[in-house]
Formats: structure tokens, sequence, C-alpha cells
């Protein structure tokens, strides 16, 4: 059993260190491989951030896709991305998803481009891809392998209803989509995507990642429903105003105001700190010392 970790890093390269740190301390004994692909404003980044993880087993870091043409850095150390993707050697100008004519700002389309880079790179049995603003929380994560891949394609950390995304029109719960801060399944899955050969048919723009859909990763969710196809999204704490509050952030295992996490088993596996690049300086900061506590590192 062989599994392919993937999380694109940008600016702030402590989020991967720690996220790498968690695979490292709670997946020690199955075979595993991590894929760090870097998007960066400066190539230069891409070593720091190998120097950063050069402790670790297991880790190739990639480079990513150049985003200097679009990236917005304020004052008070936020990331945020212009719409209309323009990076070197990828498809300019990109603002509108071709399924449901989403807009979407051009850092996540770098994203999904990036996630089919460490996707592409690897050859595991199982790939997770994950925000690197992401850490595991114990060795229970581990049972998302025993997940019965063959009848539940996927599993994801939360679902987001309808309502979130307003170029849609509706207030419907299930025309959402699974969210991938946190996406498992069976390479086998990215193989039958690849075959359905959706880019030569321009129904998207890149595969098996793309924004096209709903949001980043959103083509997960299409596909699995396009082919009648059963998904796992756990249990979550995750607040906002499209959503009730279930209350669940109370029993969240490291303490700051923001974040999500995800349970398995009724088991707490996952948490996400939550929009990585938006954070000021001070909340990125809070993150490390929290995280690093949680994770016993010296």
């Amino acid at each position: 059993m062989t599994i392919d970790f993937i999380l694109v890093a940008y600016g702030k390269y402590d989020y991967a260190r720690l996220c790498v740190h968690s695979i490292e301390k709670y997946w020690s004994d199955i075979d595993y491989n991590i894929y760090v692909v870097v998007n960066y404003t400066d190539i230069l980044e891409i070593e720091k951030c190998k120097k950063l993880l050069h402790k670790y087993n297991n880790v190739t870091v990639l480079k990513g896709i150049d985003q200097s043409n679009t990236i917005i850095t304020n004052s008070h150390g936020s990331i945020t991305q212009k719409l209309g993707t323009n990076a070197p050697g990828y498809p300019i100008n990109i603002k509108i998803g071709k399924v449901d004519n989403c807009q979407i700002a051009a850092g996540s389309w770098y994203g999904a481009w990036s996630t089919n880079i460490g996707i592409n790179a690897g050859s595991a049995e199982y790939v997770c891809v994950l925000d690197h603003d992401t850490i595991f929380l114990n060795e229970y994560a581990k049972k998302l392998l025993q997940v019965d891949f063959d009848k539940t394609k996927f599993v994801s950390n939360r679902w987001c209803p309808g309502s979130v995304f307003t170029h849609i029109n509706t207030s419907k719960w299930e025309d959402g989509m699974a969210r991938p801060m946190l996406l498992i399944c069976k390479r086998d899955l990215y193989n039958e995507i690849e075959s359905e050969k959706y880019v030569e048919k321009n129904i998207w723009t890149s595969s098996p990642w793309n924004c096209d859909y709903r949001d980043m990763g959103g083509m997960m969710t299409w596909y699995s429903n396009q082919k009648g196809y059963q998904y796992k999204i756990l249990k979550n704490s995750y607040r906002d105003r499209f959503r009730t509050d279930n209350g669940l952030w109370k029993q969240h295992l490291i303490d700051i105001s923001y974040g999500e996490q995800a349970w398995l088993d009724d088991v707490p596996i996952f948490f996400h700190a939550t929009r990585s690049g938006y954070r000021t300086t001070t909340a990125y900061n809070e993150w490390i010392n929290k995280a690093e506590k949680y994770l016993d590192i010296n």
C-alpha cells in the first residue's frame, strides 16, 4: 500500500513545513512520498523551500507556476491574486470556468495546475491532495486508507453548499461541491478521468484538476455526479454564513479563533488553518506557534 501526498506551497513556506512534519509524525509506517509543488514569484523560492524541508524523508520539491504577474502582497502580510491568469507556459487570461461559468481568481487556477504537476510526478496507489496550511492530528488519519474506494470514490474534508456559489443562483445544499483541502482517492480515479479526454473535447481547461466547476477541485464532484459515484464528506467544524453553526469548533484541538477540524469515525484527524495566503503575518505566526506546540516541534 503506497500513497502520494500532494501539496502546493506559495509565499509562506512554514505552512508546508508543518504539514510535512505531521505526515512524517503520523504516517511513518506507511510507504509514502510527498510532492511539494512551489508556486513562486521568485525562482529562488524553490531552493528556499528545499532547504526548509531537507531533513524530512521522502519529500520532493517541484517547480510550480510563476505567479509573479498576478500576485498582490499587502503590507500586513496577506497574499491575494488578480482575476485572469498570466503565467508563462499556461493558458492566459482564464477567468471563467467552462462547465458552470464560475469566476475564479488566478491563484486558484495556478493551484489546480500545480496539483496536476504533483499528481503526475507520483505513481502510488493512493493520492491525497492537501492544502499547505493543514496538518494531520494523529495516527488515526491512516484509517482513511481503509475506506472502500471501489464504492466510495473519494473522501473530502468538507462540503460547501450551493448557496456559497453566487454565480449559479441556488440555495440548494446539494448543488455545492466537496472541498479539496483534504481529498484522498485511488490513483485509478484520476486515470479514469484522464481517459475521458475532457480537455481535448473542450469541456475542461485542464485535467485532472481545474477550476471549471464551482471552484478549484470542483471537477471531482462534477465527475462523480456525472457518473453516479458515491463520495464521503468528513464531519467538519467549518463555520460561515452559509451553514448552521454545529458547535464543533468548541472541540478544536488547536486553540486558534479560526480554522476547521475534520473527524473520521468521530475521531478528530485533520486541521485546516484556512485562507492561508490571505492571513496576516500575525495570524501566520500564531498558526506556526500553535501547530508547532501541538506537533511537539522543539
